[in-house]
């Protein structure tokens, strides 16, 4: 895999440009990760007075199976802060919504996750916008936003993301 690191410790990840934004790395115990940034500007169909494109952020254990048991391993948030970090280089004015997996109950665990790999890369540069949608069984979703500061379009795109989980949550 090509050297990028953007982090003094980290994993070499490859990226792959197609359809979705994609990128790829291998831990030291032999776990293949995927993250793609999938364009999702359906979310932001109403709002024609900016054109932005939103993407998704979605993080898939590839192998071994999503049911094995996950290893502790310290360079995957560095990793991942440096993806979002490139991303962003080649992706200056665009968004990145992060919407929570709740299918198994553990979204407040993958929250406070997501939460600590945004800190490693945000600093300045970068800003986090949360919010919760409660579906039609009252369970909740978070979601996330996170947007560079220099966004031209900035304050209307974080009004907007704010009215979507309104409007979501009645």
């Amino acid at each position: 895999m090509p050297e990028n690191n953007t982090f003094e410790d980290q994993y070499d990840y490859e990226f792959q440009e197609g359809i979705d934004k994609s990128y790829f790395f291998e831990t030291r115990n032999g776990y293949f990760y995927q993250i793609n940034f999938k364009e999702s500007n359906y979310l932001f169909s109403d709002f024609e007075e900016i054109n932005t494109n939103l993407f998704e952020f979605v993080l898939d254990l590839i192998y071994p199976e999503k049911n094995s048991k996950i290893v502790l391993d310290n360079l995957i948030p560095a990793t991942i802060a440096a993806i979002f970090r490139d991303f962003f280089s080649k992706n200056g004015h665009d968004s990145v919504i992060y919407i929570i997996d709740s299918s198994d109950s553990r979204q407040a665990a993958r929250k406070r996750k997501f939460d600590n790999w945004v800190q490693l890369f945000k600093g300045d540069e970068f800003f986090k916008l949360d919010a919760e949608i409660i579906d039609n069984n009252k369970n909740k979703i978070f979601s996330s936003l996170i947007i560079k500061a220099d966004n031209p379009h900035f304050n209307a795109i974080i009004k907007y993301f704010g009215s979507l989980s309104s409007e979501n949550s009645k």
